[in-house]
């Protein structure tokens, strides 16, 4: 009689392995296993028939690896992950791969390193070539920006030009007419005073236009320091206060919350800014009336600046169009004024909005931010 055939249980350990090692060596993707020895424990079939077998070979000498990016990989990073990764030329073949690397964690508290390789070449050069494309694209449009901004300035320096000319014609036509008379050896002396306080009038006349449109077609970058808003009403006032008759009987009036309220600006361009819109409303005002200059600190991030007058108002089909260049309701304005205010504003990174209700109030509301380099 045959003695009873034994039956040896397979070891699920060992099946579980096996059947690991299967579905790594499936993979398309490089995969290998180092240990704290810096020794490649395992690499999957993938791996092997790219590069050979390596297992039992140090890492660093079997990949051509500085060792000190292994030291890195080793005891730097967490045995806990997360995983690093990071980007291999192979100098034998040229193609770039990317390296994932993880920790994990073997029977007996033992940790080793798990590599995924992932052959990115193809995708390096794409991305050259769309590199390549969006550079090229970058240099196509700024070319055409600049080509635009010309065009811009040309048209810009035409504007200005015509209206330049159309401005100076009538001062110079008085000046000229002017010196025709003073030539006559008939003019009395009160006639004589008469003409050279013409003359004193409209070549004053030409040179704020002149002044304007320069101020427009170059402005300058702001000068800015910490300025007192108190002194900087006070200046204003006494300039629109110089001109009797464009003043008139009208009150100015002043109010700063806190009195002692300083911000960092450029006082001369934001004085002219302001006077700008001051003149205007006592042009509309016609010597009757009340311009209140108010400012006020809103929670130290913006300074708030009202211009605020009681006269007839502005037309709400004119509104959307006050401070376009040349856009000017009077006769005798340039049109550029409330232009200039609202560049040298934005210049200051502010805003500026008008409100205007007929016989009863027109409202221009600035809103200044601090300059970067005074933010938090």
């Amino acid at each position: 009689m045959e003695p009873p055939s034994k039956h040896i249980e397979a070891n699920p350990i060992d099946e579980d392995r096996g059947h690991l090692k299967a579905i790594l060596d499936s993979m398309e993707d490089g995969i290998y296993i180092v240990g704290r020895d810096y020794r490649i424990t395992f690499m999957n079939q993938a791996l092997r028939s790219l590069m050979g077998n390596g297992e039992g070979r140090l890492c660093y000498e079997f990949f051509g690896h500085n060792r000190s990016s292994c030291e890195y990989c080793q005891h730097e990073m967490s045995s806990f992950g997360p995983e690093m990764r990071r980007e291999w030329r192979w100098q034998k073949t040229e193609r770039v791969y990317e390296v994932a690397v993880s920790p994990i964690h073997a029977p007996g508290n033992s940790i080793s390193r798990l590599h995924i390789l992932r052959d990115i070449t193809q995708r390096k050069q794409l991305e050259a070539q769309l590199q390549g494309y969006s550079r090229q694209l970058e240099s196509k449009v700024a070319e055409q920006a600049d080509k635009l901004l010309q065009q811009e300035r040309l048209a810009l320096l035409g504007e200005i030009s015509a209206g330049l000319a159309h401005e100076i014609r009538t001062p110079l036509g008085a000046i000229n007419t002017g010196i025709k008379l003073l030539k006559r050896d008939s003019l009395q002396g009160e006639e004589s005073d008469l003409i050279f306080a013409l003359l004193e009038r409209e070549t004053a006349r030409l040179e704020r236009k002149v002044q304007e449109f320069l101020s427009y077609a170059k402005p300058r970058l702001p000068q800015v320091a910490e300025t007192p808003i108190s002194a900087l009403f006070r200046e204003i006032e006494s300039v629109l206060t110089t001109d009797r008759q464009l003043l008139g009987e009208v009150a100015i009036i002043t109010a700063i919350e806190p009195p002692l309220l300083t911000w960092p600006l450029d006082a001369d361009r934001v004085k002219e800014a302001l006077l700008n819109i001051c003149i205007n409303a006592l042009q509309a005002l016609q010597g009757n009336g009340t311009l209140r200059l108010e400012a006020r600190c809103y929670f130290e991030r913006a300074l708030e600046i009202f211009v605020r007058d009681n006269g007839p108002g502005i037309p709400s089909d004119a509104l959307p169009h006050i401070f376009k260049p040349f856009y000017s309701r009077r006769s005798e304005g340039t049109g550029l004024g409330l232009a200039i205010s609202k560049d040298i504003l934005a210049n200051h990174r502010g805003h500026i909005t008008v409100t205007s209700i007929p016989n009863l109030h027109t409202t221009f509301r600035i809103t200044l931010r601090k300059p970067l380099r005074y933010s938090e």
